[in-house]
């Protein structure tokens, strides 16, 4: 690394209820998972192709119109899609480069994407965040959508991350349950964590509901509860999250 830290010291040594290790660089590159085709090809689960980016846009709007004026906007808009994106006709370079992955439920004799889900790295960190998933509304409640769940996770395992992380809106529940299920960690709710369009001209500030995990590799490196210094107060809430999670 080119930033000299001879002159600098840690607040506060950490560590001596975990394993630490050298800081070296960091890279997550998205792996390249082939399509898998469903119901005798009808549905197709992949990664997106430039060809499909005007119905992911579409899929967006109507699937998850809340994103209009926030950070994720630009999943409306398929004239950003080249900028954020990675696309499997490009993979070799998208794979590394862009910051977001998409995978899509296409049908495949109209080309039209049913659903879709979004990974997003946070390469330095070494953590992929689970940031967003939508369907039709016609076809929600599908079968098919567990497809295109098993092939994203499949996605960011592959990825090289060691932390996961998620986010579920506290009108959805349906997506926190899919979480519970899956062995997701609780880390809390986020009041007003984003801006949410509410139809017309009209938005809201929307709460969300975090949650995470951590690989075997990355458990070993995660500090311990008997060596924070907490707050009285944060000291409480810990305590309810660890008897809800069952631990770190």
């Amino acid at each position: 690394m080119s930033v000299s830290m001879k002159e600098s010291r840690p607040y506060r040594k950490m560590g001596s209820t975990c394993r630490t290790r050298s800081v070296t660089e960091k890279k997550i590159i998205w792996p390249r998972v082939e399509p898998v085709l469903l119901e005798d090809g009808q549905y197709r689960v992949g990664l997106l192709r430039q060809d499909l980016v005007e119905s992911a846009a579409r899929l967006w709007r109507l699937g998850y119109p809340e994103l209009y004026g926030s950070p994720h906007e630009f999943l409306l808009d398929p004239e950003q899609y080249e900028q954020w994106v990675a696309l499997w006709d490009r993979w070799d370079e998208d794979a590394r480069s862009k910051v977001y992955c998409m995978a899509v439920l296409e049908e495949v004799q109209t080309g039209q994407v049913l659903s879709g889900s979004v990974l997003t790295k946070f390469e330095r960190n070494l953590q992929v965040e689970f940031s967003l998933v939508a369907t039709l509304p016609h076809f929600r409640r599908k079968r098919l959508t567990h497809e295109l769940r098993r092939f994203v996770r499949k996605v960011a395992e592959g990825s090289n991350a060691e932390y996961f992380t998620t986010f579920c809106e506290t009108w959805h529940d349906i997506t926190q349950t899919w979480c519970l299920k899956g062995g997701w960690k609780i880390a809390g709710i986020f009041p007003g964590n984003f801006v949410r369009w509410n139809g017309d001209n009209e938005e809201y500030r929307g709460c969300t509901v975090h949650f995470y995990r951590l690989t075997k590799r990355a458990l070993d490196y995660v500090t311990r509860p008997e060596e924070w210094h907490l707050a009285p107060e944060v000291k409480k809430v810990w305590e309810v999250l660890e008897k809800v999670n069952g631990g770190l």
